[in-house]
This record gives structure tokens, C-alpha cells and sequence, in this order.
């Protein structure tokens, strides 16, 4: 049986999901072969990643090295097209370092069965690593990849015999190069080095192009110089170049026609025209085109091109005022995007927040609120929370706490899907072709049936996995409270404010228990961004009171007065949403000049639905004042060894010795035994856990980020939130007193969710965070305070009063003088080489510099 078109469709599918960086090659199956289709039907992916790892292994006992690369690369391709990113790692390494090292070359590298040696190989190698570290949101390591390329590409300028293949490697770099300068906001470096790569790949494309055996060559030149057009012509959107943008997206509707580019691109290219027309307000063009998208996807079962058509239609119709008209389609679009997992979703359709497929949610939750409907959008508000961690979470890593048969199963549920999904997109896409062949192809709705069959023995999974545990089932799938359920929840006496930043707006709901008010604040998000930052920014640069002052009554104004008129209760849960995840709430300022702190105790959730698992772990360990007045144990680790003087914190061994003379049952580690190996080895058996050392968080993989810890043989010293996830915490309370955010610029939170998500995943209840890097010795001041207070107070009482101790100066001055305060020396010296202003330098603890930075997170008792 000779292989058929829909299979090499596959291999197209399977190694071609980054478009800009995808190399177009058969699978390493002879002729003859249709496993790798077979094992796709059963899902059974480790079967195709069972061949490839036995041909690397054969390969380098062989000293193969050119077959070895290849094979390590394949093997890589299958690992990411199933979500297994770290394996597609560890084998794009692999595949780099035996190019580099054994200088892998045409010469030395036996012929492979229709395959054309890559003129190369660390190239291609390279080109697989950038795909898989961005999927893993590691753009630095990504970007440092792109320019290693760049540079091999200057030092072997081959013959020109080679040189249309180095082209294409070219393009694809500088692709990659200019779309990471999009995400980062490079709106025109980005413009500049997507236009160096459609005019190279325009060069290889001419070159490439022919009839008959150029074929192939013709159709992969075509799909990257498609996929190069779509996205510059996204840069000129981006940059309000929009006659540009159509000009490149009619460039790239020239190509569609070619091959396997017109099943691939299609969609795309009538997504980026709706896209341009939307923005320029011609909405009967819009409309048009993402209903071509639409009947296309649903045709192909495309549910990521299904959801962001659909939203686009809702965005349409409210761009003419017809809000109750789009609701439906926005309820599709998010449908679609639930009902798949995230790492089964293009990477085209998740390029940021807003541009994703969240942007459904915001443009139902605005919908539902012009007509009426405020409490279906508080419904909806708490879906996109729960939809944007599992897209944070992706496929990046195993939270399962399930019985591994179980977790077996979930893979291969998973595997399964994605199997499906690509035959089904190959055997549509073969639908249109002129050329037909002879096939044992099961037909297109025989595997839509096995698809949904498919879809439905996963939803019957989850069923199981949320009869055992509700919580790791928030985790796979999109399970948020209803707002009745949130109110039944809610302690008498505490008023939620909950807030959700779309582009236009913030909208705001007022809960308690009995009543819930929903209020729309106009504001555009570039606005309230500015204000948020420029207030940080007053607070750690220690600005003058007046200055202070103004920017804390104006957010207080835009956020807190409007839900006044609603608060009933005695105590505020604030659940912030995008930037106002940095936003100290505690610190904004009344007309009156009270800070809300001074009003209310406040304390923290990323969403309301995480309130069923905070209540249920703080249930299951009791009372913290009861557990403390019979001997609590606090475990600390402070001032841990970095290798690094300027990451020193003095003062955190003082803080930590205070910590022991309250509660004598407490171990202590620091500097060098302050390790992370201790901690793995200790967290799960204090009722305290308390870490005054620094946070790192990262805004590009925020299950990167870290607390830091000491080194030691086994461990690096960075406990990373995908580890933190997998403890067993019977920790009350987890406290981290010294965060260092190491931010550039304010993101949509996601870093700090899932820091605190994760511990109280871990199993506590309750995390007390800061949104900045602290001051060393008032931190030790409030700290000490606090410990004190929660002998006797439930925790969100505990911060307040100490933080209402630092505002109104009762606090160890002689202590303090003696340490000297953020960054002032005794009686007013600043040291040298900080410039501070005249006000500046008399500055005392009430500065929200000080005290403000301290959030609790999770449960007030």
C-alpha cells in the first residue's frame, strides 16, 4: 500500500505548528509504512516517539551523526505536537549538541530514504528549540537562540549551490526575531525584521519554484512566505498601518492556492483581513470575513479558528450597537475555547492577552453588562479567570495528585484528541485537492464520530477526577463558581469587590451575601495602566506627600467610591483582575485622607471560586490563634546565601530571631542552611511557613518564577511555583517577607497568581505576598508586629493592625534608628550614592513605601 496524500497532510500538520519556523519534511517512515497514522488514529503518540528514539539510538552507535541529529529532531517534533515540551527540550539539545560538537556536515552523514541533508544542522536543530522554548513562554532563551542562528548563518556562507536552503533558514529566523519584537511591544524593529524575512523568503520562493519533483519545495516555500505575509501584515495592524496590512495580507491570498498553504492558511488570512476591517470601522467587511473563517473551521473542526471568528462576529455586531445580537456568538466562541485544552490550541490564537481567546470573554461580560444582565457577567468574569490559568498552566507541567493509572489515562485521553485532530484536518484539506489516489482513508465523518467519542470519554474522566478531587479538577478544566454560590460562601460582614479590566472599561460587582450590585467604569486600560504605575512608581521612588497623595485619591475615586454607596459589611475581599493584581488597595486614599486600610481589613483572591478551596483548608487545620496558643511551629528560612553580597538581607536574621522569641517551637535556618533541599525536605509538617527572602517573578513563564533560596549539590536554590505545586503543606499560614518582583513593567498578573495559587494548592489556606521589593529593616518591624497580633487576632487583623502601627508611628524607634529606614541612615543621613529629596530624607513609616507592599492572600481567619 503506497502512503497516501491525507498522511504526508499529517506530517505536515505534525511538524509545521510554529508556521514562520516550520521545516516542511516526510516523516521518517518508509514508504511502505502507515504507523505513525495508525498510531494517531489509537492516539498512541509514544509509538511514533518509540521509532524516532530507537533510530537516534542506532544512529549514534553507528557514529551516524547527521542521521543522529535528524532522528533527535523528530523525535522532538512528535514530543511538542503532543504537549510533552520538556521532552522536545531535552531532544532539540540533544540534536544541538551533537551538531556543534561533532560538526555534523554533508560529508559526514549517511543518506537518509528521501530525505535532502539540511546544509546545516545546528540550524535546524536551533529552529526546533525556538519553537519548543516558546511554548514553554522562555522568550529569552527563545530570542538568545534566534541570534545564535543569525550568527551561524554570517560565519558559513556556503556555496551557492546551498544557499537557497540557507535562505529559507534565514527567513524563518528573522521571523521569529521580528515576532518576538512584537510581543515585547518593538512595534517597528519588529516591522523591520519581518519585512528582512518575506523579502528573503520571496528570494527562496523564486529559486524553489517549479513543476513536478519541485513540487514539494514549492508548496513548503509557499507555506513559510504565507505565514511570514500573515504575520507582517499583523506588524502593520499593530502599528496602525492598515492599508499596509492589506496589501501584505493580499500578497499572502496569492499563495493560499498552493498545496497544503491553502488548507493551512486560509482561515488565517480571512482572520487577519476581519481583523483590519474591524479596526478600521468597515464592519460589513468584517463581518464577511470571519464568517468565510467560521464556515471553514467548522467545516475542519478547527475549534481555535471556531472561537476567535466567533468572537469576532460578537465584536462586529456590538461595533454597531447590537450587544444582545453578539452574546450568542461570544457564547460560542467561548465554548469553543473551553471544551480544548490549551496545549491542543494554535499558538497564533494565544499571542497575548487580549488579543487570545479571552477576548471573548470580555466582549460577553461588556455585552451582558449593557443589557442588563450584571449578574450572568460576574458568571462569565470568573470564567475567564479560570480560563486564563489553565492557559497559563498549558501543558507545561504535572499537577496531578491522582493514582498514576489515572494520570496514564488523562495522557492518553489527551494524546488521543490530538491524534484525531490532525487526521481530521488532514483528510478535509484533501477534500479540495484535483488529484486523487487510491486510499484506505476512513471518511471525514466517521472521524468527527471517533473525535467526539473521544471528547466525551475525557469529559467522563474529568467527571471521575471531580468526585475525588474538585480542586485538581479546576485544574484540567474550567469550573467556576456560580455567583449564588460565591454569596453562600461569603462571611457575614464581608463585602467582595470583584474587578475585571477589558480595553474600554473596568467593570466592578459589589457582593454580600443578599445583595450584588454590578457598576461599568469607563476606562481605557492604557489609562488605568498609567495610573497604577505612576502610583507604584511614586511609592518605591519615596515621592513627596502632595504627589503621593493626588495619584492615591485618583484611583480611589475611579475604583473604591462607585462600590461605596453598596458596602454593607465590615471587611472588604478585594479580587483584583490584569494590573490591579499590583495594585496595593490598602493604600489609596479617601477624600478624607484615611487610606482604606485605616477603614476596612482587607485581604485577597485571583478569583471568587477559589474561596471553596481556601475555606476548606483553613476548616481542615482549625483556628491559627488556637493552633499558636498550644505551640505552634513556625519554620523560617531568612537571609539564604546567594552567592551574591547586593542579595543580602541583614536584617532577616534579626527578623527571624524575633519570630523564635514568640514561638519557641520554631526552627530557624539561615544563610547557607537556609537551603532549598531543607525546605523540600521540612514545609510539610509546620504550622507556619515563613520565608524572608527574595521572590523572583517571571511575567514571560510565570511558572518559572521562584523564591530563592541557598544552593546545595541536589538543588539550584530556585524553589520554582511547578515544583511548589507538587508539596503536601499542612501550613496555615505561608509567609513571604522580602519579594523581590524584578519586573520591568507591570504585567496582567499572572506571575503572582501562580506563586500564591500554588501554595495554597499546596494545601494552605492562606499566603501573605508583597507587590515590591521591601525595605529590609521595617519589614522586620511589621513582621515582628504581625507575629505578635496572631496570638490573638485572625490573620487579616494581624497585618492590619501592624500595618496601621507602621502608618501611625508606634513602632521600636530605637531599633529602627539604629537599623536606619528604607535606605536612610541614623537621625536622617542618607547614605552616599542615593540622591533623595529634602522631604525625602525626613520620611518615617507611615510612607506607604513601607507597609503598603504586604497583601494577604486567601482566608482572613
Amino acid at each position: 500500500m503506497v502512503i497516501t496524500k491525507a498522511i504526508r497532510r499529517i506530517a505536515v500538520f505534525l511538524f509545521c505548528l510554529v508556521a514562520a519556523g516550520c521545516t516542511v519534511q516526510p516523516p521518517r517512515f518508509d514508504d511502505s509504512d502507515i504507523s505513525l497514522r495508525n498510531a494517531l488514529l489509537r492516539g498512541d503518540i509514544k509509538e511514533a516517539l518509540a521509532f524516532y528514539e530507537a533510530e537516534a539510538r542506532q544512529a549514534e552507535n553507528h557514529r551516524a551523526w547527521g542521521d543522529a541529529v535528524i532522528a533527535h529532531l523528530q523525535v522532538a517534533d512528535a514530543a511538542r505536537f503532543s504537549g510533552q515540551l520538556q521532552k522536545a527540550i531535552t531532544h532539540g539539545e540533544k540534536a544541538l549538541a551533537i551538531a556543534h560538537t561533532r560538526k555534523v556536515s554533508i560529508a559526514n552523514r549517511r543518506s537518509l530514504n528521501q530525505r535532502d541533508p539540511p546544509p546545516l544542522p545546528e540550524l535546524e536543530a536551533i529552529n526546533t528549540l525556538i519553537q519548543a522554548y516558546q511554548l514553554v513562554r522562555d522568550f529569552d532563551k527563545a530570542r538568545a537562540l534566534v541570534e545564535s542562528g543569525l550568527s551561524l548563518l554570517k560565519e558559513n556562507q556556503l556555496s551557492i549551490a546551498s544557499r537557497s536552503p540557507l535562505l529559507l533558514r534565514e527567513s524563518r529566523l528573522y521571523g521569529a526575531l521580528g515576532n518576538d519584537l512584537l510581543r515585547r511591544g518593538e512595534y517597528e524593529r519588529g516591522r523591520e525584521a519581518l519585512e528582512h524575512a518575506v523579502y528573503t523568503q520571496r528570494t527562496h520562493y523564486a529559486r524553489e519554484s517549479g513543476p513536478g519533483i519541485f513540487r514539494r519545495f514549492t508548496e513548503s516555500s509557499a507555506t513559510v512566505l504565507t505565514a511570514l505575509l500573515i504575520d507582517l501584515a499583523r506588524a502593520y495592524r499593530l502599528a496602525g498601518r492598515f492599508d499596509d496590512a492589506l496589501e501584505s495580507y493580499r500578497e499572502a491570498s496569492r499563495h493560499v492556492t498552493v498545496g497544503e498553504t491553502r488548507a493551512i492558511y486560509e482561515q488565517d488570512l480571512y482572520l487577519g483581513l476581519a481583523d483590519v476591517y474591524l479596526q478600521q470601522k468597515r464592519t460589513p467587511a468584517a463581518l464577511e470575513n470571519f464568517q468565510k473563517a467560521l464556515f471553514l473551521a467548522e467545516k475542519e473542526q478547527r475549534t481555535d479558528v471556531i472561537s476567535y471568528a466567533s468572537a469576532g462576529l460578537g465584536a462586529s455586531l456590538r461595533q454597531t450597537g447590537k450587544a444582545s445580537e453578539a452574546i450568542p456568538y461570544y457564547q460560542k466562541a467561548i465554548e469553543q475555547t473551553e471544551s480544548t485544552r490549551s496545549f491542543l490550541q494554535s499558538e497564533n490564537y494565544r499571542q497575548s492577552f487580549f488579543e487570545g481567546g479571552l477576548r471573548a470573554y470580555f466582549g460577553i461580560i461588556e455585552s451582558l453588562t449593557e443589557s442588563d444582565k450584571g449578574d450572568e457577567a460576574f458568571s462569565f468574569s470568573e470564567r475567564a479567570r479560570s480560563r486564563s490559568f489553565l492557559d497559563l498552566l498549558g501543558s507545561k507541567m504535572q499537577l496531578s495528585r491522582l493514582a498514576g493509572g489515572l494520570r496514564d489515562e488523562e495522557t492518553a485521553l489527551q494524546q488521543r484528541i490530538a491524534g484525531m485532530k490532525a487526521l481530521l484536518s488532514a483528510h478535509v484539506s484533501e477534500d479540495d485537492d484535483d488529484e486523487k489516489e487510491e486510499s484506505e482513508d476512513i471518511d471525514a465523518p466517521t472521524l468527527r464520530n471517533q473525535l467526539a467519542d473521544a471528547e466525551s470519554a475525557y469529559s467522563n474522566f474529568l467527571s471521575r477526577v471531580r468526585l475525588e478531587n474538585k480542586e485538581q479538577a479546576s485544574l484540567m478544566n474550567v469550573e467556576p463558581l456560580t455567583l449564588k454560590q460565591t454569596q453562600e460562601l461569603l462571611e457575614p460582614g464581608v463585602v467582595m469587590l470583584e474587578y475585571f479590566v477589558t480595553n474600554d472599561s473596568v467593570m466592578l460587582w459589589v457582593v454580600d451575601k443578599d445583595k450584588v450590585a454590578s457598576i461599568s467604569v469607563p476606562l481605557r486600560r492604557e489609562k488605568l495602566l498609567s495610573q497604577v504605575t505612576a502610583y507604584r512608581q511614586a511609592i518605591t521612588e519615596l515621592a513627596e506627600k502632595e504627589k503621593l497623595a493626588g495619584l492615591a485619591q485618583e484611583l480611589y475615586k475611579l475604583l473604591i467610591q462607585p462600590a461605596l454607596p453598596h458596602i454593607r459589611g465590615k471587611e472588604l475581599l478585594i479580587i483584583p483582575h490584569d494590573v490591579l493584581h499590583y495594585l496595593p488597595f490598602q493604600a489609596l486614599l479617601a477624600p478624607n485622607g484615611k487610606y482604606l486600610i485605616e477603614d476596612y481589613p482587607i485581604n485577597y483572591l485571583s478569583s471568587a471560586s477559589l474561596m471553596q478551596f481556601t475555606q476548606e483548608k483553613r476548616k481542615a487545620r482549625g483556628e491559627l490563634t488556637k493552633i499558636l496558643a498550644e505551640g505552634g511551629k513556625v519554620l523560617t528560612f531568612g537571609n539564604p546565601d546567594l552567592d551574591d553580597p547586593a542579595m543580602a538581607l541583614k536584617f532577616a536574621g534579626i527578623e527571624a530571631k524575633e519570630i523564635k522569641s514568640l514561638y519557641p517551637h520554631s526552627a530557624i535556618y539561615l544563610e547557607k542552611e537556609a537551603t532549598e533541599e531543607k525546605a523540600k525536605a521540612l514545609v510539610g509538617n509546620s504550622d507556619i511557613i515563613h520565608f524572608a527572602s527574595h521572590a523572583e517573578l517571571n511575567e514571560d513563564d510565570p511558572l518559572a518564577s521562584a523564591i530563592r533560596l541557598a544552593k546545595s549539590d541536589k538543588e539550584d536554590g530556585r524553589l520554582e511555583v511547578r515544583e511548589i505545586f507538587g508539596m503536601d503543606l499542612k501550613a496555615s499560614l505561608v509567609v513571604l517577607s522580602a519579594c523581590e518582583t524584578g519586573l520591568g513593567k507591570l504585567s496582567s498578573g499572572d506571575e503572582l497568581v501562580g506563586l500564591t495559587r500554588a501554595f495554597i494548592y499546596a494545601g494552605t489556606p492562606s499566603v501573605v505576598a508583597s507587590l515590591w521589593n521591601v525595605e529590609d529593616s521595617s519589614t522586620a518591624q511589621l513582621m515582628a508586629s504581625f507575629y505578635k497580633n496572631l496570638k490573638t487576632m485572625t490573620k487579616v487583623e494581624a497585618l492590619r493592625q501592624a500595618q496601621l502601627n507602621l502608618i501611625r508611628g508606634n513602632v521600636n524607634s530605637d531599633l529602627l534608628a539604629r537599623r536606619g529606614i528604607g535606605g536612610i541612615g541614623k537621625l536622617g543621613e542618607v547614605p552616599a550614592g542615593r540622591s533623595l529629596s529634602p522631604d525625602s530624607i525626613s520620611v518615617s513609616t507611615s510612607h506607604p513605601f513601607f507597609w503598603a507592599p504586604f497583601i494577604l492572600v486567601g482566608e482572613g481567619k
